[in-house]
């Protein structure tokens, strides 16, 4: 992302340098949590979860996002997952971390960004 499209992206949605960052080694810029949630905010995006898989050592949530039409309806915007399992990921609540990445996922998605990933999808 060059610094024009991360400027207006902070303008956007009121961010700061501790909501988006750029990892200058990986190349590519990462959205926090709290990032995530004022541009879930400030674009009025709903989100909606259903677990695919629960195995004990795999869960797979999927996240549908949806906006208002210009009539007020609201509409599927997006569909995305996030996982975790024992080769991504250390913690022993792997639900809440494939919840976390999904909806990142799918909020990034929604926005249109490109080369951006969420915080979450980068720990372990």
């Amino acid at each position: 992302m060059n610094k024009k499209e991360l400027t207006k992206i902070y303008r956007d949605y009121n961010l700061t340098d501790k909501d988006v960052y750029t990892d200058k080694t990986r190349g590519f810029t990462i959205v926090s949590r709290s990032g995530i949630e004022k541009i879930q905010f400030h674009k009025n995006i709903k989100v909606k979860f259903d677990v695919i898989s629960k195995e004990l050592d795999n869960i797979i949530i999927k996240a549908k996002s949806y906006t208002k039409d210009n009539n007020g309806n609201w509409e599927e915007k997006m569909e995305t997952f996030g996982s975790a399992n024992n080769k991504n990921c250390i913690q022993n609540f792997k639900v809440e971390i494939a919840e976390k990445r999904a909806l990142a996922r799918v909020i990034i998605k929604t926005i249109f960004l490109v080369n951006t990933y969420g915080e979450d999808e980068l720990k372990k």
